[in-house]
């Protein structure tokens, strides 16, 4: 059954590759707004509403931290809109979640103390491409944030 399953649609469409960016964008946005700053890096609604809430308080390192998550999410959804028309490999999915573990795994290494202005937004821009990139899973529409597919 399971051959029939990759015959019938593409390997990053497979429900299991879902379940695994999924996973690995909840953990970082739990790590990004329990760790650093209460900022969501790839929940973008989230975050215009914790920017209005940061900017009614008055909190503007709060309110710059989420507008650079917003700036940088922007990019990395723009940056994957690109390469899927300029792409030189059908691999080229790969090459994001590549790009998305060395960012954790050097994110991992840095302090705490390290300003969540220079933590965030590589974070919020590689959930950017992940999201982008994997757009489809399973014949339906995916957003690791979302779900807009037939249940």
């Amino acid at each position: 059954m399971a051959t029939l399953e990759f015959q019938d649609q593409k390997l990053y469409q497979l429900r299991q590759i879902g379940l695994a960016v999924t996973a690995v964008g909840g953990f970082i946005d739990a790590y990004t707004f329990m760790q650093r700053g209460g900022v969501l890096a790839a929940g973008q609604t989230g975050n215009i509403i914790f920017l209005s809430v940061d900017l009614t308080q008055h909190d503007l390192p709060g309110a710059l931290v989420k507008i650079t998550a917003l700036l940088f999410f922007a990019l990395g959804v723009a940056l994957v809109t690109l390469f899927k028309h300029h792409h030189f490999t059908h691999y080229w999915r790969i090459l994001i979640l590549i790009l998305e573990m060395f960012v954790c795994v050097i994110i991992g290494f840095l302090p705490h103390s390290m300003s969540n202005l220079l933590v965030v937004p590589p974070l919020s821009l590689v959930m950017a491409m992940q999201t982008t990139a994997y757009s489809e899973i399973d014949k339906q529409g995916y957003n690791n944030v979302f779900f807009y597919g037939k249940s």
